[in-house]
């Protein structure tokens, strides 16, 4: 009879390190960003991460460190990288189809095998260097383009409490658009890639306000659309 305490007590020990043992099947994260698709990192460091192969698909990354992080062979596809610092990392063999790279700072980078097709380059031109050739020419030659345009867009709120100023965030959703551009007021637009989520500055005056978001694609602009902000 006192033998059984001690075993089961044995294998509750044993049944602990056993599962300790047996790791997660989650995804991986990395100082508190999920590395998965459409995850949102924005102004994280992620600085000399091993991220190789990783599927960061439409994941925002905007303003994010990625100093000396290897990224080769990534899925990068429709990412938000505006901003990001990509200093001496690796994206060799990197898909960067429709990413978006809009005032980023690249430098030591290699980029050897990367794809680049829709991608929207530093200073916010489209780079097709190596979009996958067409195996149709017949129909490439007579199929018409369809037009970006944007099938989600929402804001939030402007608190300004007492500030000459302050963020509104900004998402939206887009079809056959590789970029967009968004503009507070009409003023100079900054571009960012075709889904994602930002925040713009507005002025608090107690006046209304507009966010204008235009998609773009390689056959031309979309239609934009505009919306109405005021402080709450």
């Amino acid at each position: 009879m006192r033998l059984a305490p001690h075993w089961m007590l044995t294998a509750l020990v044993a049944g602990a390190v056993l599962a300790g043992c047996g790791g997660s099947d989650g995804p991986e994260t990395v100082n508190g960003c999920v590395i998965e698709p459409s995850t949102a990192c924005a102004n994280i460091d992620l600085s000399g991460a091993d991220l190789e192969g990783a599927d960061l698909s439409r994941a925002t990354l905007s303003g994010t460190n990625l100093e000396g992080t290897n990224l080769s062979g990534a899925n990068l596809t429709e990412a938000d990288l505006s901003g990001a610092q990509i200093v001496d990392a690796d994206l060799s063999d990197a898909d960067l189809t429709s990413a978006n790279l809009t005032g980023a700072t690249i430098s030591g980078t290699n980029l050897d095998g990367a794809t680049l097709c829709g991608t929207t380059r530093t200073d916010g031109t489209i780079d097709d260097t190596s979009c996958p050739a067409s195996t149709d020419t017949a129909e490439t030659t007579t199929t018409t383009a369809s037009a970006a345009e944007v099938t989600s867009f929402d804001l939030g709120d402007l608190s300004c409490g007492g500030a000459t100023t302050a963020p509104v965030r900004v998402s939206w959703e887009t079809e056959n658009a590789t970029a967009v551009e968004i503009a507070v007021d009409g003023g100079t637009a900054a571009g960012f890639g075709p889904t994602g989520a930002t925040d713009v500055v507005v002025p608090c005056d107690d006046a209304s306000h507009t966010i204008t978001i235009t998609p773009r694609s390689d056959s031309g602009v979309g239609e934009p659309e505009t919306k109405d902000v005021s402080p709450s």
